[in-house]
């Protein structure tokens, strides 16, 4: 059967077009891609990564750490109260070496997350949370003995560990020095307690009271920020904006390149009129015509304006909650908000192709369909990537713009490859003929008489390049008897009187349905 050839130049000129004027046109004039994208996260914030100014201000202006302040609070104190009738009753654990208290052992009360970690954690800030509520939780709150205590000052568990391990053979060293003496100054024999406290250390409790603290915090920082109404507020009004955006982008672009369109298919005759005999009023007045053909052709097309600015804004709206999703987790650079951006701007419109399927397509349909405009978007997100690479290279002038029109000419080649292997392509022909294996009976009648509508509409455009050797007489006569004819029956008897009486020769045999359809097979 005859195949319905493809305008590679047309296809790769809309493509480019559409593309320049959408995602490398005015997406650079409506969007301002930020890193970590444009709501504060809390990761952010400890990367020092702010979306809003307001934000960083109130991080500069934090007052500073004082020690008093959060060693006088009342949890602490009541704490290190329970903490010495425990130690007097020789039942209180040093929760870093996992030894009873001697009575005249010397006992501290740490902060696993030391306080001032705590007072200048950004992400604690961000989620206006008290720097002494938190240091002085319970959990975060164990009883040590002073050599440790105050070798860990304001480090890191972590790295406090590290440092024990790291000076424990020197410690050892310096505990067998001093142990072979056999008297010992009231210095030396402070300084071996405070070696033994070092070596008694046990690093995996130490990282495990750790673990368990900083898990508490954690999750008491995220619950407290990602569930305010601030959070709530930034999110909804960042992407309400997106998609508000993303949908101008969308509505904005189809219309410029339909108006470039109906340009390029004017130019010719505009051209033709006024080569041999130019003048300003016959010029002016063809610019008219123009503009009033693009309003025309605007105006035909509002509705799909006006569905690219919905769909668009939904996936503004989707692309800017995920962009700040994944800012959670790690922080995003300018590019891949871009590509998040392009990536649901296809996504939406494939979702909207599943569940709604205007046109009713089969399932082999359906899934080519879906399988070009995700390419699309792949093809998109490439375009981007080789636009940051060109952008850095192009550094003169029109350098932007010389990059953009790459990115773009990028685009759609590549989208065209991808559409031309799904349509052709060995593997996605087996893919769509396996889905096509559940079709039903009534599915695949209507397949073969849409193939056999296309066939006589290829064939009737060759017939009509012919010419008849009809004057106008003739041909208004037999157009008037055919528009006149009340049914198909009586439209087939004048068709098949006018075929024998020119002796025309049909491939078929006229009014015979098994020659027809033996015909169409043998295409």
């Amino acid at each position: 059967m005859m195949k319905q050839e493809i305008n590679w130049s047309e296809e790769l000129h809309n493509t480019v077009v559409k593309s320049l004027v959408t995602s490398f046109g005015l997406d650079f004039l409506l969007f301002k891609d930020n890193v970590g994208g444009d709501v504060d996260t809390v990761h952010n914030a400890r990367q020092n990564i702010y979306a809003t100014d307001s934000e960083r201000i109130r991080k500069e202006q934090q007052p500073k750490y004082d020690s008093h302040e959060y060693h006088s609070y009342a949890n602490y104190i009541e704490t290190n109260r329970q903490g010495k009738i425990a130690h007097q009753a020789n039942t209180l654990k040093d929760a870093y070496t996992g030894e009873i208290f001697a009575q005249h052992d010397k006992k501290n009360l740490d902060h696993v997350i030391a306080a001032n970690e705590i007072h200048h954690d950004q992400g604690r800030i961000l989620a206006e949370l008290s720097g002494t509520d938190l240091a002085n939780d319970s959990s975060n709150l164990y009883f040590t003995n002073e050599t440790l205590n105050k070798s860990k000052k304001a480090s890191s568990m972590s790295d406090f560990v590290s440092k024990l391990q790291n000076e424990l053979t020197q410690t050892r060293q310096e505990i067998a020095i001093l142990k072979q003496k056999k008297l010992l100054t009231d210095q030396e024999k402070k300084s071996l307690e405070k070696l033994e406290n070092k070596e008694k250390a046990n690093f995996n409790k130490m990282l495990e009271i750790d673990k368990k603290a900083r898990a508490k915090y954690e999750r008491t920082v995220n619950i407290a920020y990602y569930t305010s109404s601030k959070f709530a507020k930034d999110v909804a009004y960042q992407s309400t904006l997106s998609g508000f955006k993303m949908g101008t982008r969308q509505m904005l672009g189809l219309i410029l390149a339909e108006a470039w369109f109906e340009l390029r298919d004017q130019f010719p005759s505009i051209y033709v009129n006024n080569k041999y005999n130019f003048s300003i009023k016959n010029f002016l007045n063809d610019i008219s015509d123009v503009f009033n053909a693009i309003w025309e052709r605007i105006k035909l097309k509002f509705k799909d304006f006006f569905n690219s600015f919905k769909d668009g804004a939904v996936s503004g709206a989707l692309s800017s909650v995920t962009t700040t999703v994944t800012n959670i987790f790690f922080t995003t650079q300018k590019m891949l908000g871009k590509m998040i951006r392009e990536m649901w701007g296809h996504i939406t419109t494939a979702i909207k192709l599943i569940f709604c399927n205007p046109n009713a397509l089969t399932l082999s349909e359906l899934a080519k369909e879906v399988s070009k405009i995700i390419s699309a978007g792949i093809s998109v997100v490439c375009g981007t990537a080789i636009y940051s690479i060109c952008s850095q290279l192009f550094a003169f002038p029109f350098g932007t713009e010389l990059s953009a029109f790459c990115s773009a000419l990028a685009t759609g080649i590549l989208t065209l490859a991808f559409n031309h292997y799904l349509d052709k392509g060995a593997l996605p022909q087996k893919i769509w003929a396996f889905l096509d294996k559940f079709k039903d009976k009534y599915e695949r009648t209507l397949d073969f008489f849409r193939a056999l509508n296309i066939e006589l509409d290829n064939y009737l455009k060759e017939l009509a390049r012919l010419e008849f050797n009809m004057d106008t007489q003739q041909l208004a006569s037999f157009t008037l008897h055919l528009t006149s004819t009340n049914n198909e029956l009586e439209r087939s008897f004048l068709l098949k009187e006018e075929v024998t009486r020119r002796g025309i020769k049909l491939p078929f045999e006229a009014g015979n349905l098994e020659s027809v359809h033996s015909w169409v097979k043998s295409l």
